[in-house]
């Protein structure tokens, strides 16, 4: 799963996107056109040892919002502005919403904008048409985004807390 995001620190502003190599902590992180190799690991105490193959860092996540991210990166607190970019897919045989944009068939996009508070599934998940993929909270209610499909899960472009409008595509199925 690739995850992509605009990342304010002091006061720069980076592209960063984020690919996950195993299960087993390996990252792809690309910053800009820089591309590093990263093993994440988590200590038992909920912070974090980043390996860039030379030298390790300790993170603490000390507050995480939606927009802001304040961190301890060893032992010296810092401030991160991040936002999520969506993933919008197209593909040769569309399908039309009452909205008239294209949508990935099979696939989950929400019936209005709202705010992501769980996900049930990952990368390589198998679903069946009906079973509930994540919970948006909209208008004050809890709606339950079921697959559309039988199939396996190809991308997870969504997470907890995530602000959400109706042409993003939440979940691919195939």
């Amino acid at each position: 799963m690739s995850s992509e995001f605009d990342i304010t620190l002091d006061d720069d502003k980076y592209n960063v996107c984020v690919d996950r190599l195993d299960e087993g902590g390996l990252l792809v992180v690309k910053v800009g056109e820089e591309s590093y190799t990263i093993k994440a690991t988590q200590n038992d105490d909920g912070s974090w040892i980043l390996n860039d193959t030379t030298n390790d860092y300790s993170i603490k996540i000390l507050k995480k919002t939606s927009s802001m991210l304040s961190v301890e990166i060893d032992d010296q607190p810092r401030e991160i502005a991040w936002q999520r970019i969506m993933k919008k897919q197209s593909t040769s045989t569309p399908q039309t919403a009452s909205t008239g944009d294209p949508k990935v068939a099979g696939s989950v996009y929400p019936p209005m904008p709202g705010k992501i508070t769980e996900v049930h599934v990952k990368v390589g998940d198998t679903v069946k048409n009906g079973q509930t993929v994540c919970i948006l909270e909209a208008m004050k209610m809890f709606n339950e985004l079921k697959a559309s499909a039988n199939g396996t899960i190809k991308e997870v472009n969504v997470e907890t807390g995530s602000n959400v409008t109706t042409a993003d595509l939440l979940i691919l199925i195939e």
